[in-house]
This record gives C-alpha cells, structure tokens and sequence, in this order.
C-alpha cells in the first residue's frame, strides 16, 4: 500500500523539477559585452552601439564608456547582428553573433576612418605576439596595423534602415593602368554611397596614386548631396578636387590642380513636363590660373511613351542632373593654349525624340548644333624640352600621354541610338553620328608644336559605333564590347556633346566576381578594361628636334585592378 502511493508521489516531483528546468532553460538570457577601439588601438568613448535582429531590426542601443567598453544584458537566444558608429569613422558590422541562453558573449569591434580606408595593402599573416580579436580576414596598412576587416561570413560595411534595405554601400579598389593622361601607375580607391530616410543621398569617392611610386602622389575627391522633395523634384550637388603633380605644365614647371563645383535641380512642372538646370564652376591651376562657368538646361514633355526633349550645355561633361558625379576627370578636359590653360567647353543645343520599339527594344533620334571652343587633342611619345617650353601642351611622363588645345570649329548633324534585347541577359546597340570633327591634315614632317597643331583642322565626318552588353548568371561575369568608327582620320569625337556613343575603336571590359569559399572576403570583384585594344587611329608626326609624337583620338590603354564591394 505504501509503495503504491510512494510510486505517484515521486513522479509527480520529478515532473514538477523538470517543467521549472525547462521555464528556466526557456527564460534564460545572456549578455554582450566589449570594447570599441579605432584602428591605433585607442578606446572610442560615446561610440554608438547596437543590436540588431538579422532583419536589421534595432533591438537595443547604447554608447561606449570612457574606456570604449559597452554591454547589452539580458539577451534571449537567438542570431543577432552588432553595429558600431561615430563621427568621422566608416561604420563597423558584425554579423551573425550567436546567443545560447545565459551566456557572456566578449565582442570587440574597431573603426577606421575615411582617409585610413583607400591606404591599405594585401592581408599579411597575423605575428605569434599580436593578440587574437574577432575577425577572420585582415586588410592592413603599410605598417602592418589593422585596416579594413573581413568577416567571414559576410561584409564589413552595411546599414540598413529600419524595412531591412541597405542605406549605405562601400566600395574599395585597387586598380593599376597605363595609356591614360593623368591616370597612370598604381591607384587606390574607396567609394561610399547613403541614402537616408528615402530622401537624401550622400556619396563620397576618393582616389589615390600608389605612394611608393610617386615622391607626391595625385589624388581625387568627389563628394555629392542630394534631396528629393515631392513630385519628382530633386536637388544635387556634387564638388570634385583634384591635384597632379606628375603633369608638366610649362618649361621646368609641374603641377595641375582642379576643383569643380556642380549643382543641379530638377523640377516636374506638370504630369508629363520635366525641367531640369545646373551649373559647373571650374577652376585650373598651374603656371596660370582659369576659373569658368558652365550652364545647363533642359526642357522635357512625355506623351505616352514618346519623350521629346530640347537641351542646352556649354561642358561635355556636365548635361544632365543625374550625371553631375558621372564624368569628375577634370584633368582629362584641360589643355594649355599659349602658355595658359584652357578647358574644353562650347555651346550645345539639340532637339530629341525618343520611343520603345517593339517588346524589348528602344531609339532615339536628335539634331544638334556645336560651337565648340578649346578643344582637347590628345597624343603622345618621348617629348623634348623644345616641346615642353612651347606652352601649347600639358604632358604627363608616368604615361608619355599629352593634351593640346585645338583650334575652335562649329559642327551641325544628326545623332541616333538603337538598342534591344537579343537575348535575356544580352543587350546591343548601334550609335551613328554626323557632323564636324579635328582631323589632322599634314603630312607628318618636322614642325614645331604650335606648326603641328595648326595642321589639325575641323573636316566633315561619320561615326558608327556597336556595341554588346551582357552577363553570365551563373558566373556573375559583367562584360562589354564596343567597335566605334570614324572617317577621315579624325581625332576628335564626331558629336562631342554625345554621352551615349562608346570609346572609339575596338573596347573590351570585363567584371568577375571570385569566389574561393572562406579564404576571401564577400563581394570581391576583378576588373579588367582595355580601350583601343589594336591601337589604331595614331597619327605620327616629327617634332622640330626629329622626336617621333603622335596625334590619336585614344590611345591604347590597360586598366586591372581587385575591388571589394559592400
């Protein structure tokens, strides 16, 4: 009789012992805890840290003390995702933080600033004496102190907002390249894009030649802003900086500084009608001084699907308020005249159409009127001191590459742009343009460089231009292809204002991500663009001193180079 009552009894305690373990085990929470540090190793005091669901949901918040120490309590199990900030450093992620109940998680998190992130090298293997923190892949600098850092499991730089959409993107590159006038040798580069709040946009890029090659190596800041309001109007400006010291600009002088200043606005009149204005103030510093204007403006009216648009520019690299951080090599449009410098710019008007054409296809067709003023004529070769002291040319020796000012000429003709989807991830499209351009005219014997420029003279032309545009799904390969054409050995383009054409001759460009499971970061990205592959439109001439130069619309260019895209 005992035992039968002492069998239930003994049950029903086991039963209740294992169902509080279980509401224990259910309701047990765990802490985060750890230091922020900037990449010296110095603690960040009133950093802001936070915790976040792997939707980017923010569960918690708080700011590092006087020692950069934070710490989260009372965190149920799950998969969280820690976010550290402060001003003036790129914001840091670590992702996928894995909380088992009543656990102390130790996370250590380290910020690096703008200027510290385009000054890195390949990852070195970490010393027997370096202390173990919590990332997987290094960047580091030239002294070996940590830089950007990898995880694993995925980027380093991403925020989001509040529905789980990213609102910053980061991008940092190393690329190197030869052919190119101011843009030769070994270049590092960062680009940083936010949106906040659906409304704004700020993006930051920064280039920078390889230091080890250069005593004072060139650089290139673009920095933007833009807002958008309702009905479709949106303001932008962009600033670009710029500073070549490679680039000779007068007889033992060297040195060519930039700065540009962009702004546009774009304003929806009505359902249908578009009007959007801007400006460019440019200045150029070398052994002058120039400071220039440039307006734009355009007017459009969409009826269904048929847009026509009239448009008015005096640069061709500024025309539009959604190209204003599109074309920022300020050095490429400069050119010396006289012993001053001199830009290429003009004035632009042309009347457009355009309309879809059957499922997948689209044309456009406009005409146009150019004056065009200081425009750029580029060559190249070994050039002599006679050459250099002429004040006609800028010359840059990393690439043996030279920019002339040619003489002004009007220009009145036709563009027309057809493109189509030939297959699903595959499109083509054909570019035809009439009008004037520079050709050269001597017959290549020897003449000073002011005799050589004046033999380069404005003759009617055609451009036909094709071009093939595709990516390999599965691959993740981005590639283009371009043949354009010119007649009668021009060296100018046919149409300067049109954005749209491809370079001129045979262009290759190629984008593979690599994959190599957990030995390299997420995102990382080869990149490979050659221009005028067969080297053709050169036309050789003889300087005074019997130097063979030569005149070209392009010359031949390799451009490669790793980037890690966040």
């Amino acid at each position: 009789m005992i035992r039968r009552l002492f069998i239930p009894g003994t049950a029903l305690i086991l039963l209740a012992v294992s169902t509080s373990a279980q509401v224990r085990a259910a309701s047990a929470t765990g802490s985060v805890t750890g230091v922020v540090r900037n990449s010296s190793g110095v603690a960040e005091t009133g950093a802001i840290v936070e915790l976040m669901k792997p939707d980017f949901t923010v569960v918690a918040e708080t700011a590092t003390d006087g020692h950069g120490h934070y710490e989260f309590r009372h965190i149920k199990k799950g998969v969280y995702d820690l976010k550290a900030s402060s001003a003036l450093f790129l914001p840091t992620l670590r992702e996928r933080v894995q909380m088992e109940g009543a656990t102390r998680m130790v996370v250590n998190m380290t910020l690096n600033t703008v200027y510290e992130a385009f000054r890195w090298l390949p990852a070195q293997p970490r010393s027997k004496g370096e202390p173990p923190d919590d990332w997987n892949w290094t960047l580091r600098l030239s002294a070996n102190r940590p830089l950007l850092r990898m995880l694993q499991n995925g980027p380093l730089v991403v925020v989001a907002d509040g529905q789980g959409h990213r609102s910053l993107e980061a991008r940092v590159a190393i690329r190197d390249g030869s052919g190119s006038f101011g843009n030769g040798g070994l270049h590092q580069e960062i680009e940083i894009a936010h949106s906040g709040e659906g409304s704004r946009g700020v993006v930051l890029r920064a280039n920078l030649a390889d230091p080890a090659q250069f005593a004072n190596p060139s650089f290139r800041m673009v920095a933007g802003y833009e807002s958008r309001a309702a009905f479709d109007n949106a303001f932008r400006s962009v600033g670009v900086v710029e500073d070549h010291p490679e680039i000779a600009t007068g007889p033992g002088a060297s040195g060519l500084s930039a700065f540009a200043l962009r702004s546009a606005e774009t304003m929806s009149l009505m359902p249908g009608v578009e009007a959007q204005v801007g400006d460019e103030i440019l200045g150029l510093r070398g052994m002058s001084t120039m400071v220039a204007n440039y307006p734009f403006a355009s007017f459009t009216v969409q009826n269904g699907a048929t847009r026509i648009s009239y448009s008015l520019a005096t640069s061709p690299d500024v025309q539009r308020a959604g190209e204003l951080d599109r074309y920022t090599d300020l050095a490429s449009m400069a050119s010396e005249s006289n012993g001053r410098l001199v830009s290429e710019h003009g004035l632009h008007q042309a009347v457009e159409i355009s309309h879809p054409v059957g499922r997948h296809g689209h044309m456009s067709v406009s005409v146009y009127h150019d004056h065009m003023m200081n425009p750029v004529v580029s060559g190249g070769g070994a050039m002599a001191a006679a050459d250099l002291s002429s004040g006609d040319v800028l010359y840059d020796p990393m690439t043996q590459m030279m920019s002339a000012a040619g003489q002004d000429f009007s220009s009145t003709g036709m563009m027309a742009e057809f493109s189509n989807r030939v297959f699903q991830n595959m499109w083509m499209t054909l570019n035809v343009a009439t009008g004037n351009a520079l050709a050269y005219t001597g017959d290549g014997g020897a003449a000073s460089m002011a005799e050589q420029l004046h033999a380069v003279a404005p003759r009617e032309s055609e451009m036909v231009a094709i071009s093939a545009t595709g990516k390999l799904v599965n691959a993740g390969t981005q590639w283009r292809v371009g043949y354009s054409w010119q007649g009668g050995g021009t060296l100018t383009q046919v149409a300067a204002f049109d954005a749209s054409a491809p370079g001129p001759y045979l262009s290759v460009f190629v984008k593979q991500p690599i994959r190599c499971g957990h030995m390299l970061p997420n995102g990382m990205q080869a990149m490979v663009a050659v221009r005028n592959l067969l080297a053709e439109g050169y036309r050789p001439f003889l300087s005074s001193d019997g130097t063979t130069l030569y005149f070209a619309q392009v010359s031949r260019s390799v451009e490669g180079g790793v980037s890690f895209t966040f």
